[in-house]
């Protein structure tokens, strides 16, 4: 019981480590940019730019280098994969849905497996005042009331 315990709070941790990439990942599907050139230029900018922007579930983790090189290598793949779902037009949108899901799912379970026990028990910690701090905000919030028709 323990061990499903600590699976599901890795695999929750996981996906908040994720979707502190998923801004850049979907800033980078909606920009239409020309391919090459202007991505080779920008690319040695972007790590400046994240550099100091850790946040989230991965604030605090102190990753060495080769752990953060593993990290943009897996996201870069993921990235690509991501693209290439959603230029294939074969997919039904639910296709596309569950494929995207699965390359997700697999890029948090690559990159939680990075992570030293400590650097897990410290993403746990920051997933949880996540949690409470949405829950705090969303309590602190009138609720919203649906139009009858």
């Amino acid at each position: 019981m323990t061990r499903n315990r600590i699976t599901k709070q890795i695999a929750v941790a996981a996906g908040l480590l994720a979707l502190s990439f998923a801004p850049g990942i979907s800033r980078a599907q909606s920009n239409s940019q020309p391919p090459a050139q202007d991505q080779s230029q920008a690319a040695p900018a972007a790590p400046a730019q994240h550099e100091g922007r850790m946040h989230g579930a991965m604030k605090g983790l102190n990753l060495t280098d080769e752990q953060k090189a593993q990290m943009k290598k897996i996201h870069e793949s993921t990235k690509a994969q991501l693209d290439a779902v959603n230029k294939d037009e074969s997919l039904t949108a639910d296709q596309k849905e569950a494929k995207i899901h699965q390359l997700r799912h697999g890029a948090r379970t690559q990159m939680v497996k990075l992570l030293t026990p400590e650097q897990q028990r410290q993403m746990r910690a920051n997933v949880r005042a996540l949690r409470a701090s949405r829950r705090e905000k969303q309590q602190q919030q009138p609720p919203q009331t649906r139009p009858q028709g």
